[in-house]
């Protein structure tokens, strides 16, 4: 698989059901790793279904197309679903996670983009799709104007933790290492129980 065979699009409403299995499977898998980061069944009830087709209709979930070029006369190409993420703007988990630090910094926590629920289905992990995701959200910071990407995960996952300070952007057109983001002080959120990292990378409007 080459990252060429991978586009990012926004999700259609029809594809909430296949978002929702393919968040709960992940939720599963953490769960089996004694993870507690995803309750089991949270993106089944009807409000978190619903939740998520607002999101949907504003544009702010998105999903990684993986197009399989069979080599062959008369193969046929097929495109199958890789990924999804979802991006933010003024979430209140967000605004929890974020507001206090921000404000104490003299910033302010909606001048970003906000990554969120970003999970790979098992055949398409260790391609190289997060520097891409990372790379289009980028975009999406400048298209809208505002200064800052950001992401968080579990504090205690130091693996994903050194990924995202140290090459999570991956490579320039010259095949130079793009580095990381600039992570920041953990924070405990008290509705979850969880202590999480964040992580942040100023971006230049257009």
């Amino acid at each position: 698989m080459k990252l060429q065979d991978f586009t990012i699009r926004n999700t259609r409403p029809e594809e909430v059901d296949e978002f929702i299995d393919i968040l709960e499977e992940a939720a599963e898998w953490l769960h089996s790793n004694n993870i507690k980061q995803w309750p089991l069944g949270m993106f089944r009830n009807p409000a978190s279904r619903a939740s998520m087709l607002t999101g949907i209709a504003n544009k702010q979930y998105f999903t990684i197309d993986y197009h399989h070029h069979p080599s062959g006369t008369g193969a046929t190409a097929t495109t199958v679903i890789a990924g999804l993420f979802v991006t933010n703007y003024d979430d209140s988990f967000d605004e929890l996670l974020w507001k206090e630090y921000l404000t104490s910094q003299g910033k302010d926590w909606k001048d970003a983009l906000y990554l969120h629920r970003l999970v790979l289905k098992t055949p398409f992990k260790g391609c190289g799709l997060t520097p891409k995701i990372v790379e289009f959200v980028e975009g999406k910071v400048q298209e809208s104007g505002r200064h800052f990407l950001r992401l968080d995960c579990l504090a205690d996952n130091e693996r994903l933790r050194r990924f995202y300070r140290t090459k999570c952007r991956g490579v320039d057109g010259e095949g130079k290492e793009k580095g990381g983001l600039n992570e920041l002080p953990t924070v405990w959120n008290p509705e979850l129980g969880l202590e999480f990292a964040r992580f942040e990378l100023q971006v230049v409007p257009f």
